[in-house]
């Protein structure tokens, strides 16, 4: 990108994090160091905890020392513990280090058009693509400020860093992120995306007044910022149009429409999945742990109702375009899908699976008893015991004559419905082929040999794109080799596999997905949903925020 189209430009990556490994931070350090941009215009905050004691004051000295030559500049905050007001978590670590990164750059920021500065919230694990500040900034500056302004840009968030090694129940619960996290940022057209675990936004937008930053009293931070910018727009323009009535006695030239959108930069980021040292055993728990913090989230959707309800109270729920009320029931309808509908989906399935076979296919003639032995098989959260001895003692053999002597004596209706509710449709045969894809693709390094950054000139600004290793003011920063400077996908190295690992890894996937999709749903969705609800109604927000494990 020429150098005045990049004039005044300015990022700053907030990385909250709490009693995580040094090695792992200096990792995540040294990724970040390897965009173009990271002498020039990159600036690190370590969002520390003050609770980690001198230990963590220590920790982060070493690495700001080692790693500080990286970058245009770094330093730690280090938010104290137990301020009136506040959850202990992401967000108000987050929002610390936010003012902390205001009072230090205060001056500098003054001079500055906003809109070109960006702000990057990343987990503490997560692995940028070399080339997403890059990206982020080309889409950006082909925006006018308005549009840049009101603009969140979402990364795809792939969490297979050590997808290998982890629990087949924690595998899959990765797979059914992969597939909603990119059919949301692909299509929009029907309910938005949302901001998840790593994300950028502008200075003005993180800044407006009715936005000042994170809130400090919630959990999850990622979908509230979103939620919270979206209602910001909204509550701008409530004012602009009641101020209007006052001075013209018209507010109709005003109309509140959406603003925020969630920008998709389809340069992959990369985390680790839940994983502990101890074993398997611990691992599992501390997924669940993982799990009954991501399911306190389903406040967000008192909060979206409670946003609504006032903004049409305060200027009349007619005087809203229908358009803005759509948009906003999709974003609860959305956040219902994931909060409730996921959780209350496994037993009314696994119950529709039983009642389906018993009452509703007369061509299926099996004891009843049998069906009811099939059906606690298949929910069995540890099954492979149990499915190893009905195999052993003939019962496939012998379901697979009787289902197969009865599947001509049905309809293609009655085909259809039962392959999909047995998942063994097509639809299956795509999530599992989707996600065996994108999983091969990493391993193979794919995505970063083929890393230009493109974006869609859709304003009336146009730079024309400059690839960045023809740039002369910057020397070329040679590229180590070998296994030990992969930090994606550790242990593994990159080449093209064969079309035989292809499809094992395939296998692998629908294997995932058939054996431990159902319970997955169950240990991590239907138990800790319910938990959370009535923890909620207990204790309210007042919730332990206990860190994810990450292997060492």
């Amino acid at each position: 990108m020429p150098l005045d189209a990049r004039a005044g430009l300015k990022h700053i990556v907030l990385l909250p994090n709490y009693m995580e490994a040094e090695k792992m931070l200096k990792e995540t350090l040294d990724n970040l160091a390897r965009s173009r941009l990271a002498k020039s215009c990159v600036h690190i905050v370590l969002a520390m905890e003050a609770r980690e004691g001198p230990a963590g004051r220590e920790k982060a000295e070493r690495i700001m020392a080692e790693k500080k030559h990286l970058f245009a500049d770094i330093f730690a905050t280090y938010h104290p513990q137990n301020l009136p007001g506040e959850v202990a978590g992401k967000s108000s670590n987050t929002q610390w280090a936010f003012r902390e990164a205001l009072r230090r750059y205060g001056a500098s920021l003054s001079k500055r058009d906003l809109s070109r500065v960006f702000l990057t919230v990343a987990d503490a694990d997560t692995l940028l693509h070399p080339q997403y500040l890059s990206a982020l900034t080309y889409q950006g500056l082909l925006m006018d400020k308005e549009e840049r302004s009101w603009t969140i840009w979402q990364p795809p968030v792939l969490l297979v860093r050590n997808i290998f090694s982890v629990p087949a129940l924690t595998r899959t619960s990765s797979h059914a992120a992969l597939i909603f996290e990119l059919a949301t940022l692909a299509s929009q057209h029907i309910f938005p995306a949302f901001a998840y675990s790593s994300y950028s936004m502008t200075l003005a937008l993180a800044s407006h007044p009715e936005v000042d930053g994170w809130d400090v009293d919630v959990i999850a931070e990622d979908h509230h910022m979103y939620c919270k910018c979206y209602f910001a727009a909204l509550w701008e323009l409530s004012h602009a149009k009641k101020e209007h009535e006052k001075q013209v006695g018209d507010g109709n030239e005003i109309q509140l429409v959406p603003q925020v959108k969630v920008q998709a930069v389809f340069c992959p980021a990369v985390s680790y999945l839940v994983e502990s040292t101890e074993g398997y055993t611990a691992s599992l728990f501390a997924r669940f742990q993982q799990a009954r913090r991501h399911t306190q989230g389903i406040v967000e959707l008192g909060y979206v109702f409670l946003q609504w309800f006032r903004l049409s109270s305060s200027i009349g729920f007619m005087k809203v375009p229908w358009r803005t009320h759509f948009s906003i029931s999709m974003i609860a309808a959305k956040m219902h899908t994931i909060h409730v509908i996921a959780v209350a989906q496994y037993d009314g399935v696994q119950n529709m699976e039983e009642l389906f076979v018993v009452f509703s296919l007369p061509g299926l003639n099996l004891p009843l008893e049998k069906v009811h032995q099939m059906c606690l098989l298949h929910r069995d959260p540890v099954p492979a015991g149990r499915f190893a001895y009905w195999i052993w003692h003939g019962g496939f053999s012998e379901l697979f004559q009787e289902l197969s002597s009865s599947w001509s004596g049905m309809n293609g209706a009655e085909q259809a419905l039962l392959a999909a509710i047995s998942q063994i449709s097509g639809i299956m045969l795509l999530y599992a082929l989707t996600c065996a894809m994108v999983v091969a693709d990493m391993v193979e390094g794919t995505y970063y040999t083929n890393a230009d950054s493109k974006a869609p000139i859709t304003s009336a600004m146009h730079i024309n794109p400059v690839a960045e290793r023809q740039e002369e003011d910057e020397p070329e920063t040679p590229k180590e080799q070998g296994p030990p400077s992969r930090l994606e996908m550790p242990g593994l190295p990159e080449g093209r596999r064969s079309w035989l690992w292809r499809t094992g890894l395939f296998l692998y996937v629908y294997a995932d997905t058939m054996l431990s999709g159902y319970p997955a749903c169950c240990c991590w969705g239907m138990v800790p949903g319910m938990l959370a609800g009535w923890s909620l109604l207990r204790r309210g927000t007042d919730f332990e925020y206990i860190v994810a494990m990450k292997p060492e």
